[in-house]
């Protein structure tokens, strides 16, 4: 079989790959600064209250890091003015993602699972070629599949606007202006478990989505995702 010239198509738009790197930035500034808080104050409590010595439905200390350990390792000041600054870069990045893309009609077709992808047949299918770590070929490497397209859809519409609003509601400025937030969550100290919940959800997205990079070519997608362009092998789609 001769070998023919891989073809190549524009993936990404300007949009999209600004944003992606913003948010790469302020991911890992959130996530740093969000484990110095937590260092601060090692536990996680249910309800309207929640102190040292008050019963915790998580300790740090059952892992071997004690309160004053903890403590030691994290700078809550620092992790305060860095969490609140980069969530607000966070917040306006995401704002202007949603608003340019829904605008544009190809985010649709990008985006939204066809009746076809939703099928049973096809999930199956998918979810077959991601736990044996097979790249997508040919045409399909052209587009999202259905696995990536819900959780991406997932991440954007459900996860980071639940971590907005746990977020705020930890802070008295806020609540103060809309107490039924703090009802919303049933408490203080449950929206703060909630948002340490919705981190370690969106670290595990991320490690999958790092394993996918990998598995679908490091070189190609990250040239996809500086340039726009992504390449297709003839060969591929034999």
């Amino acid at each position: 079989m001769s070998r023919e010239t891989p073809s190549w198509i524009h993936r990404h738009s300007y949009n999209a790959r600004i944003c992606h790197w913003v948010n790469v930035l302020c991911f890992f500034y959130l996530l740093y600064s969000g484990i110095m808080i937590f260092l601060h104050f090692p536990e996680l409590y249910w309800g309207k209250v929640g102190f040292q010595g008050y019963p915790a439905i998580f300790k740090l200390s059952d892992w071997g890091i004690s309160w004053e350990l903890a403590e030691e390792l994290g700078d809550r000041r620092w992790g305060r003015n860095y969490h609140y600054m980069f969530a607000w870069i966070f917040v306006i990045n995401g704002i202007v993602y949603l608003t340019w893309n829904l605008w544009q009609r190809q985010f649709y077709r990008k985006m939204l699972p066809s009746r076809t992808e939703m099928s049973g047949e096809n999930f199956k299918a998918e979810l077959y070629n991601h736990l044996r770590f097979r790249p997508a070929q040919g045409d399909a490497a052209r587009r999202y599949n259905v696995l990536q397209k819900l959780s991406y859809l997932f991440v954007l519409f459900i996860l980071f606007p639940f971590m907005f609003l746990s977020g705020i509601a930890q802070m008295p400025a806020f609540t103060a202006i809309w107490p039924e937030l703090i009802d919303l969550f049933g408490g203080r100290q449950t929206a703060r478990t909630l948002h340490v919940v919705a981190t370690v959800l969106l670290v595990l997205f991320l490690i999958v989505h790092v394993a996918e990079v990998f598995v679908a070519g490091v070189r190609n997608q990250m040239r996809a995702m500086i340039t726009g362009k992504y390449q297709i092998s003839a060969e591929e789609g034999k």
